[in-house]
């Protein structure tokens, strides 16, 4: 099944965006009357057909329409972006994938990065979301200085670093049944100062396995832990 996307619905018709329209027009060389599957982002999935078939605004009637509710983790995931932009957009793709709705950039004392792309971002998350089939849209926040944002969040927090003592493994202290959020840290790991903090703000130091990962494994990894804890619950 191929997946459009439309930012609204209005008494079931709607225009998909330019590139959407592209796509179904002139990529996969659809017309009026060409049955397609739209969402909304936000849990809806309608059967849908062509009424205008132009590549800049298609217009589609909404026929059927099928409410899901979220079945992902409630996890969000706040990871310091990698000197590599590619590694970054990696991790974004692979985690939506997963199922993540929830990415917030964090900018931390060892960060070698400190540009951000959010557009394109988001881009990438949407085409994860389509190709994955999931239904609802990922945030993914402007970035945010690591402290700031943990003086602010009111999840439950989990802090992955590689430290000198091993740390509880997180999926066996992630309650899926409740919000949370798990930091992943830069190339250079959090700084002393930066882990003292979110210990102290009440946040639970948590490891992802034996073995030291780069960024971008880690984030992808603790969304796959997180997964897994919802699909046995």
């Amino acid at each position: 099944m191929q997946l459009y996307y439309v930012n609204e619905v209005y008494h079931f018709e709607a225009v998909l965006p330019p590139d959407e329209s592209a796509h179904a027009i002139k990529v996969m060389r659809l017309g009026i009357g060409d049955i397609i599957y739209v969402t909304d982002g936000r849990g809806s999935l309608y059967e849908a057909t062509i009424m205008d078939a132009s590549y800049v605004s298609c217009r589609v009637h909404m026929n059927r329409l099928q409410s899901h509710d979220r079945d992902t983790s409630d996890l969000v995931i706040a990871i310091a972006p990698t000197k590599n932009k590619d590694r970054f957009e990696w991790f974004i793709e692979k985690a939506v994938e997963l199922g993540c709705t929830e990415i917030q950039p964090i900018w931390c004392e060892h960060s070698e990065r400190r540009q951000a792309r959010t557009d394109r971002w988001d881009k990438i998350a949407l085409a994860a979301m389509k190709q994955s089939l999931h239904l609802y849209l990922p945030t993914i926040h402007e970035p945010i200085e690591f402290k700031e944002f943990v003086a602010a969040n009111k999840k439950k927090g989990y802090i992955a670093w590689v430290g000198e003592e091993p740390s509880p493994m997180f999926y066996g202290e992630y309650d899926a049944a409740k919000p949370g959020v798990i930091a992943i840290g830069p190339e250079g790991d959090f700084s002393e100062d930066e882990i003292k903090f979110a210990l102290n703000a009440g946040w639970k130091p948590v490891g992802l396995g034996s073995y030291r990962l780069r960024t971008e494994t880690a984030g992808v990894t603790a969304m796959s832990q997180a997964m897994l804890k919802v699909e046995i619950s």
